[in-house]
């Protein structure tokens, strides 16, 4: 499929104080005399203007009664606003509001856009005659300083721009100073229980054309991940949430399914070079919505749109992050096709989707290289494709990118990911190493999620390098975290891999009471992955303990399960243990399961399967079935991986507990026997 790209637009985005100013009342003033209001808009400029320049700022335009101006800080633009108002204090005609935000802006032929021009306009609107309000970006800044001090306003819903904002009003004795009480209609009823937030965040509706539904994929997913990264939260990923029908719930029915107590919905629009936008966050435990709005953004305001609603719903659950995710480029057109290529990745349905993601990814690089973002996006794909060492090539580049660029987040991203290839590639050692120098910085970053899902990935690693009581530790960890954020699935995840090690240890009393109450809540899941899995414990379990009837009949139900959610791998390595408890009852029918075995090898089930448990299983049935040269081929290949793996591995008490550890003890002497 051809891919069609259009030029970058030529616009300037960057950081800066803005302020905005209007005479209140003018429009009357000037539907009543004129003169007056024309005479008092011209003193007002005259008077504002060299205040402006004084204090580096750059005047931009007026509109009307108004005039938009920005500085390089927000100390500057207070400074600025505060003599102005006290220079015209004894003016009683001119009733000026001004309004402070540090923002986003767009620079684009002399005219200013963006975010921080939204929010200044509407707290200018929000001002009293005689004052000025702030946000909360600029009284960081203010913080302090001996000559301002403000009143608190609260977190206010700036209506009609989609934000959620900390409103200050600076006091003064030439200042009017704003009432809280007159703040309350717009204030938000921020997260106040002892209850750690939970919130479900429903893909945004897409009303626009059916081809743009990438836009509100990308940002919902990224959404998720913003918000999972904020300290003590609990997000409903994505993947929980597609499975429920989440269209036709009603709200407190999508609460419970998904077990949060807020849930976050909203609309993406595009109609040409703009987007309408609907966002409504509702509380399922006092049954009352605390934000809603409708806005549009500009095109050109696409990368800012995520970020804002992040920051919203995060302030609404009383939650911070310390990651800065808001904007991960300035490049309007870059970051579409970043999201293009991450919608088509992500939904894929064979190899011409991958290579049309592919396409999409490589123009967001091209627009903007420092998009590390789709760079890794680009090694995933090239691991797709079986182009293993260009992808973990393109993995260490983004690390080393991530960290010339300063980019905390992305660098971490970039571990993790590269730890979860080089651990399929059966790299261990390498894989730890790259997962925990994710970890460090996820935990600089208090970015609760990412800590907790690599501190698993490190545990799984633990338990293939048989490293038995470094995975209790850490899945241990893993479990008082999932507990502290109610995070069940995870907790439960981590629970069933405690289990398992204890079965490793060799204390199958304590890991069956642990698989068997997995089974109740597992069971009311249906066909899914973690049931197979329970199921699949606990029949090993028994098999353990040479309970072989109880064994078959956990793992025929794990093996169904396995084959109706289409994954052959888990399906055959289970089906290996159902035929060993059948040999070990007597039950072998030599003719039907030398067919078994052999059908799933005609059918490329096995050929490519070279993971040493499975091959020494195989080797244990063609030994039962007395077909000596199958058995001594699947011994030889499970040694053979075995040894290939462990000359990886540099560190030898990980390599001599590789080698101990699990079934290759086993697999080692028996090879040595045998040869």
């Amino acid at each position: 499929m051809a891919l069609i790209f259009t030029m970058p637009t030529t616009v300037k985005r960057q950081s800066a104080a803005v302020m905005f100013t209007d005479i209140a009342g003018y429009t009357s003033i000037m539907a009543s005399d004129e003169e007056k209001a024309l005479s008092l808009l011209q003193e007002k400029r005259q008077v504002l203007k060299p205040l402006i320049d004084k204090h580096d700022g750059v005047y931009v335009k007026g509109t009307g009664d108004g005039m938009l101006s920005y500085f390089d800080s927000a100390y500057n633009a207070s400074k600025c606003a505060k003599l102005f108002q006290e220079s015209i204090y004894d003016n009683k005609n001119m009733n000026v509001r001004v309004g402070i935000h540090v923002g986003d802006i767009v620079l684009d032929d002399g005219d200013v856009y963006g975010d921080g021009v939204n929010v200044a306009s509407r707290l200018e609107t929000m001002s009293p005659v005689g004052g000025i309000c702030v946000s909360n970006t600029v009284y960081d800044e203010l913080r302090n300083k001996k000559d301002f001090d403000g009143v608190e306003l609260g977190l206010q819903s700036l209506k009609g721009v989609g934000r959620l904002i900390e409103i200050y009003g600076l006091k003064g004795d030439l200042l009017t100073e704003p009432k809280p009480s007159d703040y309350q209609d717009n204030k938000i009823a921020v997260h106040s229980d002892d209850e750690v937030p939970s919130i479900a965040i429903i893909p945004f509706d897409n009303k626009g054309a059916d081809e743009d539904v990438f836009y509100t994929y990308g940002i919902s997913a990224d959404l998720i991940s913003d918000c999972s990264n904020a300290g003590l939260i609990r997000v409903a990923s994505l993947k929980d949430v597609e499975k429920i029908d989440y269209n036709n719930l009603e709200t407190a029915e999508l609460s419970k399914k998904l077990l949060v107590r807020y849930i976050a919905q909203g609309t993406l629009w595009k109609m040409e070079k703009m987007f309408q936008l609907s966002v409504e966050l509702y509380d399922t435990k006092d049954k009352k919505v605390i934000w809603s709005d409708r806005w549009e953004e500009k095109w050109d305001n696409l990368p800012t749109i995520k970020g804002n609603l992040s920051d919203g719903l995060l302030k609404a659950l009383s939650t911070e992050s310390k990651v800065n995710t808001n904007i991960i480029t300035n490049n309007t057109e870059a970051f579409e096709y970043y999201l293009k290529g991450k919608h088509k990745i992500d939904t894929r349905e064979g190899t011409e989707d991958i290579e049309i993601a592919l396409g999409f990814i490589n123009r967001a690089i091209e627009l903007d290289d420092n998009l590390i973002y789709a760079k890794n996006i680009l090694a995933c794909i090239l691991y797709l494709q079986c182009n293993i060492e260009e992808s973990l090539d393109m993995f260490e580049k983004n690390i080393k990118q991530a960290i010339k660029l300063n980019d905390d987040y992305s660098l971490s991203q970039s571990y993790s990911y590269k730890g979860r290839r080089l651990w399929e590639e059966s790299k261990y050692e390498d894989a730890l190493e790259n997962f925990s120098n994710a970890l460090q910085i996820s935990k600089q970053l208090d970015s609760g999620h990412d800590i907790m899902m690599t501190l698993n990935n490190i545990g799984f690693v633990y338990t293939l390098l048989g490293m038995n009581q470094k995975a209790i530790e850490t899945f241990t960890q893993v479990k008082i975290q999932a507990q502290e954020i109610q995070d069940i699935s995870t907790m439960e995840e981590a629970i069933l891999c405690l289990g398992i090690e204890y079965l490793f240890k060799g204390e199958s009393d304590k890991a069956l009471e642990i698989f068997t109450k997995q089974l109740s809540s597992s069971n009311a899941k249906k066909y899914t992955r973690h049931r197979a899995w329970v199921n699949a414990c606990c029949g090993w379990n028994y098999y353990c303990i040479n309970d072989y009837n109880k064994a078959n009949k956990y793992l025929m139900i794990s093996y169904d399960i396995y084959l109706s959610i289409g994954i052959p791998t888990d399906a055959i390595w289970t089906l290996s243990w159902i035929i060993l408890s059948d040999i070990k009852m007597g039950k072998l029918d030599q003719q039907k399961n030398l067919q078994t075995i052999h059908e799933k090898i005609k059918n490329n089930v096995l050929k490519d399967i070279d993971y040493p448990e499975v091959n020494y299983n195989l080797f244990r049935i063609y030994n039962e079935l007395q077909d000596a040269d199958k058995s001594k081929e699947h011994l030889d290949i499970a040694y053979k991986k075995l040894i290939e793996i462990a000359d990886t591995i540099k560190k030898e008490e990980y390599k001599q507990s590789f080698l101990k550890g699990r079934l290759h003890g086993e697999i080692v002497e028996v090879w040595k026997q045998n040869n």
